[in-house]
Formats: C-alpha cells, sequence, structure tokens
C-alpha cells in the first residue's frame, strides 16, 4: 500500500495590523521611557549616596525664583525625595500598558502611533529635569558647613529646564516614526423610509463608565494631594501653587463635563452636549457626508477615554470600547462617539443625511 502524502501545514494568516517595525517601536518607546529614566534614577541616587558625608547639614532643599535658597532640612530628605520623584515619574511609562490591554480584548491586532511616542519623551523629558536640577542643587552644596552659607544660584533654577525639553525632543525623534491605525470594522447607516409627513428624532445619551470615573478619580487623588502639599510648604511658591491649582482645576472639570453629554438626531443634524451645557459639539445634516456604525477603540484611535482629539484630526467622545458611530463631514473634523444602540443612531443620522441631501437637489432644480 503506498502511503498517502503528509499535506503541508497552511501557514498562519498575519493580522493586518502586524508591522514589521512594531518590534523596533515598542523596545525604543522602552528604552526611553523606562530604562534610561530608570538609569537616571540609579546614577544620581548613587552620586548622592557618594556625596553625603561631604553635604551640610541642613542643607538647601528649597529655592525661591531668584535661585535664593530658602528651605532647609536634612540631607536625608534628598536621599528619599529625589529617587522617589524619579520612580514615580518612570511609573507613569506604564500608563501605555493600558493599551496593550485593550489591544488584547479585541480583535485586529495592534495599533501604534505618535501617542505611544510622546509618553515615553515626557517620562524622559520630567526625569531629566529631576537629575539635572539634583545634580546643580547638590554640587553646589559640597562641603558647605552650613546650607544657608549658599550663595543665590539662579542657573541651577534654569538650565534643567531647556536640558528637559532638549532630552524630551531627542527621545521622542530616538523612536521610530510609525503608524499603525485601528481598522475599524463598520457599516453604513441604512436610512429608514418615511412618510411625506414624517420626521425623524432620536434621543441619547454617552455616559461615563467605571473605569473612566476609577481613572478620574484617582487623577484627582494625585492633583488634590500635589495641590495641598505645596500649599502647605514654607515658604509658599505662589508659581507652584498656581499651576497645581490649575492642574487641578482642569481635572476636575474634565472630569464633571464628560459624565455625561445628551445627543440629539433630528432633521437639523446632531447634537453633541454635556448635561453642564459646554462643551458641545455640532454637526449640521448638511454637511454630514458618512454615517458608519462600528466598533469604537479608545486607547488606540484617541490615547484613552474622553473628549478627545485623535492624531489623524477626529473629534471623539468616547466612554468605552464598544459601539459606536463614525460621521464624516464637509467641513469640519469628522466625528466619533460611543452610543448605546448605535445602530438606531445611525439608522437616524442616516435618514437625516438623506433628506438633506433631497433638500439640497429641491433647491438646486429651483434654482
Amino acid at each position: 500500500m503506498t502511503d498517502a502524502p503528509t499535506p503541508e501545514p497552511t501557514p498562519t494568516p498575519t493580522p493586518a495590523s502586524a508591522h514589521p517595525e512594531l518590534p523596533r517601536a515598542k523596545a525604543a518607546a522602552r528604552i526611553v521611557g523606562l530604562y534610561v529614566p530608570l538609569g537616571l534614577v540609579v546614577v544620581q541616587t548613587t552620586l548622592y549616596l557618594l556625596w553625603l558625608p561631604r553635604l551640610p547639614n541642613p542643607m538647601a532643599v528649597h529655592w525661591s525664583g531668584a535661585g535664593v535658597a530658602d528651605g532647609f532640612a536634612s540631607p536625608m530628605l534628598g536621599l528619599v525625595m529625589f529617587p522617589l520623584t524619579g520612580l514615580v515619574i518612570t511609573a507613569l511609562f506604564f500608563t501605555t500598558k493600558l493599551q496593550d490591554v485593550q489591544n488584547r480584548l479585541r480583535p485586529g491586532g495592534d495599533v501604534w502611533g505618535p501617542l505611544n511616542r510622546l509618553i515615553p519623551a515626557i517620562v524622559l523629558s520630567a526625569g531629566a529635569l529631576i537629575f539635572t536640577l539634583n545634580l546643580l542643587t547638590t554640587t553646589a552644596q559640597l562641603d558647605l558647613a552650613n546650607g544657608r552659607d549658599l550663595a543665590p544660584n539662579l542657573a541651577a533654577m534654569v538650565i534643567p529646564y531647556p536640558v528637559a525639553i532638549a532630552a524630551g525632543v531627542l527621545g521622542y525623534f530616538a523612536q521610530p516614526k510609525l503608524r499603525i491605525a485601528y481598522e475599524a470594522d463598520a457599516d453604513a447607516g441604512e436610512p429608514i423610509e418615511l412618510a411625506a409627513a414624517e420626521r425623524v428624532v432620536w434621543l441619547g445619551a454617552i455616559t461615563a463608565t467605571k473605569p473612566y470615573l476609577w481613572a478620574m478619580a484617582g487623577a484627582l487623588v494625585v492633583a488634590s494631594a500635589s495641590f495641598i502639599w505645596i500649599v502647605t510648604l514654607r515658604p509658599v511658591s505662589v508659581v507652584a501653587v498656581a499651576v497645581t491649582g490649575v492642574a487641578l482645576v482642569a481635572v476636575l472639570v474634565l472630569t464633571l463635563v464628560s459624565m455625561r453629554f445628551n445627543v440629539r438626531i433630528d432633521e437639523r443634524g446632531l447634537e453633541a452636549r454635556s448635561f453642564l451645557g459646554w462643551p458641545r459639539v455640532w454637526v449640521p445634516a448638511e454637511s454630514i457626508t458618512s454615517v458608519e456604525v462600528g466598533e469604537i477603540h479608545p486607547f488606540g484611535e484617541f490615547g484613552g477615554w474622553g473628549w478627545r482629539l485623535s492624531t489623524d484630526g477626529s473629534v471623539g467622545i468616547v466612554m468605552r470600547t464598544g459601539e459606536g458611530l463614525r460621521v464624516g463631514r464637509a467641513s469640519g473634523r469628522p466625528l466619533v462617539i460611543t452610543l448605546d444602540d448605535a445602530e438606531a443612531a445611525a439608522a437616524a443620522l442616516a435618514t437625516t443625511m438623506q433628506h438633506a441631501r433631497a433638500q439640497r437637489r429641491i433647491e438646486g432644480d429651483h434654482s
């Protein structure tokens, strides 16, 4: 008996979003946003330990805007404060891992874009700022008997900022310029057949999800704690209080306005308005060029939840991964919103678009 030939194995298809440059881009992001900042923490801690016997007690730990030392403490404070700050900043790199979780939870493979380069660059920039500030303020006090004898040093307050900016820019452009867009599986909205006297109206809402609320609650806790800590420092730094205060108000406002957006679709177009009245997104019926319904991927397309702008120019009100609308506009940015019962909303908006086109044809025939 002749043995049947062994069939050749069928090759596994490569996902559409797979890209040969993606592993290199991820490795570069880890180097820029994780390994280098961690290395800076290790270097600054090692140097500080070596210099510790030569530092005064008390030493200067706070400076005014003019570079005059106005706060003093034990050198042990710096041994804890600078490395801890560096580690907290480096930990921000792991916010990019939220996108990896989202990618695993949906089909279609990975997405990648400028945000994936920006976050590591920001982490590197902040780490370089802390490292340079620690280096300059510590070396200036070596072999002093008392930190209060330190001469004003404006350069130590100014130099870290251009260094941080340069590190961030270098970190951004050191990573490959790669964009892998999320391939949306969307269907065109089907218009509803209406009688001559009938009109279409659809009402819905975009509501905040629990993950979004937990994330914003965490941001509020951090912003509030930072503000309280800055306010309690003596002497008070007006600039630091203003910066942390503005950050706290910004987080609070973003949290509140995004709690709920009320959506209305009628013959005039689509309106999405925060329950507080602002912000308001308005798409007139005559400017709509396409209506699609499909899955929305907030982290892949917009870098997170909320009221956002994507790298491709789309405006998003995206509170979760799931079904939603994609609305093309003749003028203005495309609109992407997450909605329950998105098919019904798409049908209503497609009907509105069809009606607006019919009206334009009638007006064109009469002109």
